[in-house]
């Protein structure tokens, strides 16, 4: 949790100086993320589940085919876990239900807790679920592009690119020099930055697109890839749970600061 609320000043800062420019992140040297890396690239994003007054996973067994399962939900979005449990758990146990609440993590805790359950030979699921209105939005998107997608099975993210050069749009964050890669849970996000691109470059809009990407397939590709790029991917979360961080850092005591230093003049 105290991640995630340092995460919602960082956001606050990225969030109010998001531009794009032209691509190119120069001659960066990169290997697969060290595992502390990933999980600190994972720790920006919360997801949401159901716990009891003690803390402990809400876990639903079902059949299939005879065989019983056991599964655990995470939520990227918030209001679906709550509708999750509201819509369908308080009907089939309200007994139940009443002793649950909707619990915040992230998404590195969810993460460690899939790998955790590898090493273990757990047997049971932990499904992540996306947000379903992101899930059509990524479905069309393959569609206009001229790719199957009747289906998309996993976590759509969307990241604006350029179509000739096969690279993406970089922002900066906190007033950095380097320049990273957005790929936002959202399409209006990546929908937003690019309409101000467009707006600062017009004769680039052309050239412009939205390529959709599994988060399975980042993550995989965080614990493995060569690629340079990888280390500059920064995973946007939602606009619900940017809002969510926001709120948990209005409710946290203020750090103290040390008082500005006065701008430079002319």
């Amino acid at each position: 949790m105290k991640a995630l609320v340092r995460l919602g000043v960082i956001l606050g800062i990225a969030g109010s100086i998001l531009s794009a420019d032209l691509p190119g992140v120069g001659n960066l040297q990169a290997v697969a993320l060290p595992q502390e890396q990933v999980v600190k690239k994972l720790q920006e994003v919360p997801v949401f589940t159901l716990t009891n007054a003690k803390g402990e996973f809400v876990i639903i067994s079902r059949n299939n085919q005879g065989k019983s399962i056991s599964q655990v939900g995470f939520f990227i979005s918030k209001q679906d876990a709550q509708k999750f449990l509201d819509n369908r758990l308080k009907k089939e146990n309200p007994q139940l239900a009443t002793t649950l609440q909707v619990r915040p993590l992230s998404l590195a805790d969810y993460y460690k807790i899939v790998l955790e359950g590898k090493k273990k030979s757990d047997s049971t699921i932990y499904t992540l679920m996306p947000m379903q209105q992101q899930v059509d939005s990524a479905v069309s998107l393959l569609n206009q592009s001229g790719q199957k997608g009747d289906q998309f099975n996993g976590i759509p993210l969307f990241v604006p690119k350029f179509k000739k050069e096969n690279s993406y749009l970089t922002i900066p964050l906190a007033q950095g020099n380097e320049r990273y890669i957005p790929f936002f849970f959202e399409k209006e996000q990546a929908v937003a930055l690019l309409d101000q691109f467009k707006k600062a470059v017009p004769g680039e809009g052309a050239n412009t697109e939205i390529q959709v990407v599994d988060l399975f397939g980042v993550m995989e590709a965080l614990n493995s890839s060569n690629d340079p790029m990888i280390n500059k991917i920064v995973l946007y979360p939602s606009r619900e749970s940017i809002s969510f961080i926001q709120s948990l850092v209005k409710k946290s005591p203020a750090p103290n600061r040390p008082a500005s230093a006065p701008a430079p003049k002319k």
